[in-house]
């Protein structure tokens, strides 16, 4: 027979038994219920989208979310899945979640992403919006409005064209929408909307195909799906060997000199202004572990730089960024001289600190000069005293004879060369 204490302790195992599962069940009905919404979700940015809110099917991925810390445990506690809920409608900050999503004929990792509805309950405080789109349609009058606390809007400039930001921005927007739309200015709106709430919707837009760039899948309402590009760099950067660690940073160099030089766009230049190791995805290639793609994550922070074909190329032309030695994830930078100069060296200088400094230790081999690399020892000095050029050595006061445009450039080829040294000898050790 059994005791009054071995009875009040099978009970306690059937309840607390009783208790995870309803609540495991619980939490799964809350997610089930936030896939649903996500995908019926209504709002004004699909910019001309042509994929149906109906034939959309978007899943969490529950395992990723876990591996990056979004979920405590597999037995998410009830307040946190409320929390993940309440996350997409109440706060203003941009949400991530990742999953799978299915389009036609195929399923694709995908993350959702869109503003908070808070972001979007600050913009309508700002503007009586029926009636100031009235105005904008009947008076073609683009300008972007002053928003309260931190909230960023679109950052387009020209040295040209200071004072006519309405000219600016209805080109750019031109740009962004498709110019078979049934209804132009419906699109143009929805673009004036994003470009106060969503930049990052409309920089995905105009720089669609480029490589370091995720693809755009679909938009529903608010939310916007895009590739999922793997995990950041700041999740692989201790595990990363230096083979790797130097093609990320050859990748980085490049990306930097493209976004300004015309060659992500032949109209617009664009500089980073929150380039971290947070916003960065790498993906890695299964056999050889290799890297095999990185795209930047987030163009949230951008400033966008309208060509002006008719300026020299001439170093005077040349914004030249002072480094402030702040310490790590403080990026200094002057809006108003990157946009009244023909190209800025605001990339490099960004990559070159917060990547290939001491600080950066994406190369540290190199700028610890340690003696466990493979390569010759006076090509790694030389590598060495680039990253130091591209960091220091452009200050009004110590001016080089090459600028960081041209060092950047040094420091791809020095990177490929010892590259192909460390590989090689890889290579013939596996011999």
């Amino acid at each position: 027979m059994f005791s009054i204490n071995t009875l009040i302790f099978y009970v306690a195992v059937v309840l607390v038994a009783f208790y995870l599962n309803d609540r495991n069940s619980t939490n799964y009905k809350l997610l089930e219920s936030y896939e649903h919404n996500i995908n019926i979700t209504f709002g004004p940015l699909n910019l001309g989208n042509d994929s149906s809110c109906n034939a959309l099917d978007f899943q969490l991925n529950y395992e990723k979310h876990e591996d990056l810390g979004i979920f405590l445990s597999n037995y998410a506690s009830y307040m946190s899945m409320v929390s993940l809920f309440k996350l997409w409608t109440s706060q203003r900050n941009d949400k991530i979640f990742f999953g799978t999503l299915k389009l036609n004929d195929k399923t694709v990792s995908a993350v959702a992403k869109g503003p908070g509805h808070n972001c979007f309950e600050m913009f309508e405080q700002t503007v009586n919006i029926a009636t100031d789109i009235n105005k904008i349609i009947t008076y073609g009058q683009w300008t972007l409005l002053p928003l309260s606390g931190d909230s960023r809007s679109l950052e387009i400039c020209s040295k040209n064209f200071k004072s006519f930001q309405n000219a600016l921005l209805y080109s750019f927007f031109n740009s962004v929408i498709n110019d078979n739309s049934d209804n132009k200015t419906h699109s143009l709106i929805e673009a004036w909307i994003a470009a106060h709430v969503s930049v990052e919707l409309l920089v995905l837009k105009v720089l669609n195909g480029y490589r370091y760039v995720p693809n755009i899948y679909a938009t529903c309402g608010r939310v916007y799906f895009v590739e999922d590009c793997g995990y950041t760099l700041q999740y692989h950067m201790n595990k990363m060997n230096l083979s790797n660690r130097l093609l990320v940073a050859k990748e980085l160099l490049t990306l930097a000199l493209e976004l300004a030089d015309g060659t992500a766009h032949q109209s617009y230049s664009f500089y980073l202004t929150d380039l971290t190791a947070d916003n960065i995805a790498v993906r890695l290639n299964k056999t050889s572990g290799l890297l095999q793609s990185l795209k930047v994550i987030d163009w949230s922070d951008v400033i966008i730089v309208v060509h002006n074909h008719g300026m020299k190329k001439t170093d005077e032309n040349i914004h030249i960024s002072k480094h402030i030695d702040c310490g790590p994830g403080c990026l200094s930078y002057s809006k108003e001289e990157i946009c009244q100069s023909r190209v800025s060296d605001h990339n490099i200088y960004a990559v070159c600190k917060e990547f290939l400094s001491n600080e950066g230790r994406l190369l540290h081999e190199i700028t610890d000069l340690n003696k466990t690399t493979k390569s010759p020892e006076n090509e790694v000095k030389n590598l060495a005293s680039l990253l130091n050029k591209c960091l220091w050595n452009f200050d009004d006061e110590k001016q080089s004879e090459t600028n960081r445009l041209d060092t950047a450039k040094l420091l791809i080829k020095s990177i490929q060369l010892i590259y192909n040294f460390e590989t090689s000898n890889i290579t013939n050790d596996v011999k």
